[in-house]
């Protein structure tokens, strides 16, 4: 692509992607980017990040660049608009090779997940604060001291707000989750009539246009 030498960038940037990822940048270098659809094209000099990261995709647009562009992407299409010197230029994508990329997107990054990265920490790595009524919670042994007091205050303030168990759930099966409005029972349900408001205000409307009876 003859990028040539990459400009350094703050040792402290990274970049995640949407797989949880952090990628460290070696460096961003500036290209001449141009849109062409037919005789209407746009040139900018657009600086790219070069990340060394699995992906489908060789160039990624961000906001940055789109606004540069002035774009104006339309998903549903599949295409982006944007305007040159000539007229309001128009760039459409092929339905097959999205796909394809998305589809190779997606296995990178779902070969290497392994789902025990995402299950709840050993309980040697918590510790249990009593709450209230001997009820105890788990907290990260992380978690700054000096904040375990106003933790254990807020939690002990809103301890009628858990449901510590099954007995606080009555008349839900344990193997069902199930959503349910509690109704005050001294109050009535009510049936409203419904509305039709377009037919309402077209004969409405037809009304009010009839010429007055003389």
């Amino acid at each position: 692509m003859g990028v040539g030498q990459c400009k350094p960038l703050p040792p402290s940037m990274t970049v995640s992607s949407f797989s949880g990822n952090v990628y460290r940048p070696a460096g961003f270098a500036p290209l001449r980017l141009s849109l062409q659809d037919g005789p209407r094209h746009f040139l900018n000099s657009i600086d790219f990040l070069l990340i060394d990261a699995p992906s489908s995709y060789n160039v990624i647009l961000g906001r940055p660049p789109m606004a540069q562009f002035r774009m104006v992407p339309l998903t549903f299409h599949l295409c982006i608009k944007f305007p040159t010197p000539l007229s309001i230029a128009t760039i459409r994508g092929e339905k097959a090779d999205a796909r394809k990329c998305f589809e190779a997107n997606i296995c990178l990054h779902t070969e290497h997940l392994d789902l025990r990265d995402h299950l709840v920490p050993p309980d040697d790595q918590n510790q249990h604060v009593i709450v209230s009524d001997g009820k105890s919670v788990l907290v990260s042994k992380g978690f700054p001291e000096n904040n375990m007091p106003a933790l254990t205050a807020l939690l002990s303030e809103y301890f009628d707000v858990f449901a510590w168990g099954p007995e606080d759930m009555p008349g839900i099966d344990r193997s069902i989750v199930e959503h349910k409005l509690s109704l005050s029972a001294d109050i009535s349900l009510v049936r409203q009539k419904k509305k039709f408001w377009r037919r309402e205000t077209s004969r409405h409307t037809r009304r009010s246009q009839k010429a007055p009876r003389s």
